[in-house]
């Protein structure tokens, strides 16, 4: 591993990754993690790049040049339906954040990551991008692991799976690359190590965010006052969607309309994430709705635009 970290750097691909395992030459040899997470030099030039932990179905970072300005600020930023955290990780900070999904791996993903950043990112660093380790992380027993374990186990799922996949992570789903090539490597591999480097600046940015593992319904009654902002982002309802089982954890139409009569008396501001149906536009009726000007294909007959529906 250190000498492929050697070659790493010395191709303009790795550097980052280096520093983490303390093999930068121009360090001692004990150099330790936390250093390089909060080296200056580092934090200056990825300032104003855009930060993402893994692919996530329904995730809204391609989204974020259309989606983020539409969102105001607050005192309070609250994320009921989480899942990768793309808007929250991109936003200018709030005094108070709150990040909750009811997805305890994914949450324990982000706690480790937050709590004990320089362990994960090791053990991360020195996984090969596998079919073999992604077949473990997905199918093999996670009783009785450490928290670390299984966020290195998760991790794996969700970034060495295609399309954002990780919930339904398997081995036939393995993101490998045939001639696509990057940095003088495969542009998986290149994607993979890519993805480990940011690791430490999405730990710092966590470092402020309370993180919750509860029902939505239960976080937006928890946190509710006039200085909130949610911004909802919860599976959408099957009518219009392509694939109706890539989330582990589902919506009803009755649990959707649970959330509308939440959403509805919520004294602070909230924004929804959809596309335009039936279904929405009854639960949502009087609200503004703003439309993306893209389309994308995750629609089951046509190409649909993201919807916003605001209370304010």
């Amino acid at each position: 591993m250190e000498s492929s970290a050697r070659y790493l750097a010395a191709q303009g691909q790795g550097k980052q990754l280096a520093l983490l395992l303390g093999l930068d030459e121009a360090q001692p040899s004990n150099h330790r993690m936390a250093q390089a997470t909060n080296d200056a030099r580092y934090l200056r030039g990825n300032r104003g790049k855009r930060k993402i932990a893994f692919g996530w179905y329904g995730g809204k970072f391609s989204h974020l040049n259309w989606l983020l300005p539409l969102l105001p600020y607050t005192h309070h930023y609250c994320e009921p339906f989480g899942g990768s955290a793309a808007v929250l990780l991109n936003r200018e900070p709030s005094p108070v954040e709150t990040y909750n999904d009811v997805d305890g791996e994914l949450v324990s993903f982000f706690r480790v990551l937050r709590d004990q950043t320089e362990e994960l990112v090791k053990a991360i660093a020195l996984t090969p991008f596998s079919r073999q380790e992604l077949t473990a992380a997905a199918s093999e027993p996670t009783n009785g692991l450490s928290a670390l374990e299984r966020a290195r186990r998760f991790f794996v799922r969700a970034r060495q799976v295609r399309t954002g996949l990780a919930q339904t992570a398997s081995e036939g789903r393995w993101a490998h690359c045939r001639g696509t090539s990057r940095a003088g490597m495969a542009g998986a591999v290149s994607r993979w190590l890519g993805s480990i480097e940011g690791l430490p600046g999405i730990a710092e940015r966590l470092l402020r965010v309370q993180i919750e593992n509860r029902p939505a319904v239960e976080v937006i009654r928890l946190y509710d006052t006039k200085e909130t902002l949610f911004y909802c982002d919860p599976p959408y309802p099957h009518e219009i969607r392509g694939d109706t089982r890539s989330y582990k954890y589902e919506m009803t139409e009755e649990e959707h309309g649970e959330l509308a009569n939440v959403l509805r008396s919520a004294k602070g501001k909230v924004a929804l994430s959809g596309y335009r149906c039936a279904l929405l536009d009854k639960l949502y009726r009087g609200w503004r709705c703003v439309e993306s000007s893209e389309k994308n294909c995750h629609s089951i007959k046509k190409p649909r635009k993201e919807a916003l529906w605001m209370n304010s």
